[in-house]
């Protein structure tokens, strides 16, 4: 047994290593097979529970292959911890693709709300209880998320709180780095799943447009200028809550535009992706008008 954990944690360590997620993909239906054939969880309940975990971590990063939105509550729900142990791993890299899949903005939010809930809820230990001699700190991740609320607000995080928050908060004094770094990706992902994909700072899409005269992707609040073959320069919104349809409606150029400027880039390039889904988003605002 000792042997096929080994195995697992090499096959983990590649992936990660060489971004093989459809190897992923492949090795998690094989150990997800040979699980369900063998007799391990009854027989030997503590190595199941170690192999089950190895494949819970194979599934998170080749998570963007599942379709299932229940599967997603529930990988976060009762696994996120297991996502913080992936060296290297950054779980809204696997989030964003899916969100991405959403075309109605309402839908999307809906989708993220239920994924920031399933969090709420969890009852997984972020921390080990023995580590810190069951000192008065939160324990869970439900009660880190309630925490945050209680330093933070409810509604969008303050950035000087949360860097106040970070710096300052006497729980966060008292864990171990480890610990610290589980901390803040939990709180990264939580915050990014309570901001409106209607606002700039949480509109998933890449999206090209043109500002003055100047070809620019937009991602997340932030504008990174295109400026031929040289590195983008990046530049951010001014008003990260104002409505997403109101800045596409004042800076993208027309649907004709975009579709002659597509012929310009290849299909695997950055640019070409992004002027796609722009086409593919004018396209369904326009037949909206149209019904």
């Amino acid at each position: 047994m000792a042997n096929i954990l080994d195995l697992l944690q090499q096959e983990i360590t590649y992936v990660t290593d060489n971004n093989d997620f459809s190897g992923a993909l492949e090795c998690y239906n094989l150990v997800k097979g040979w699980l369900e054939k063998t007799n391990l969880a009854k027989a030997n309940p503590a190595e199941y529970d170690q192999c089950n975990n190895y494949l819970i971590k194979l599934k998170f990063l080749c998570l963007n292959y599942f379709d299932d939105i229940d599967e997603y509550k529930e990988m976060l729900e009762k696994y996120f911890v297991l996502a913080t142990e992936i060296p290297m791993f950054d779980l809204w890299d696997k989030l964003a693709p899916r969100l991405i899949s959403i075309s109605d903005l309402d839908a999307r939010d809906k989708f993220k709300a239920g994924l920031r809930e399933a969090l709420e809820r969890s009852g997984s230990f972020l921390v080990s209880r023995q580590k810190y001699n069951d000192a008065e700190i939160p324990y869970k991740v439900s009660e880190w998320i309630k925490d945050f609320i209680v330093n933070l607000g409810l509604d969008k995080f303050d950035k000087v709180k949360k860097a106040e928050y970070l710096a300052n908060s006497r729980f966060i004094k008292l864990l171990k780095d480890e610990d610290n770094d589980k901390v803040k990706a939990l709180l990264d992902i939580y915050e990014k799943l309570k901001i409106s994909s209607r606002t700039p700072g949480g509109y998933e899409n890449s999206v090209l447009m043109n500002i003055d005269g100047q070809d620019v992707v937009f991602n997340q609040g932030n504008v990174e200028v295109i400026a031929g073959t040289s590195s983008l320069k990046r530049m951010k919104i001014a008003d990260e809550d104002a409505d997403i349809d109101l800045i596409n409606d004042a800076t993208n150029p027309s649907l004709r535009e975009l579709e002659e400027t597509l012929k310009n880039f290849s299909p695997v390039s950055l640019e070409y992706k992004t002027i796609s889904q722009e086409i593919s988003r004018l396209k369904k605002k326009e037949t909206k008008k149209i019904n």
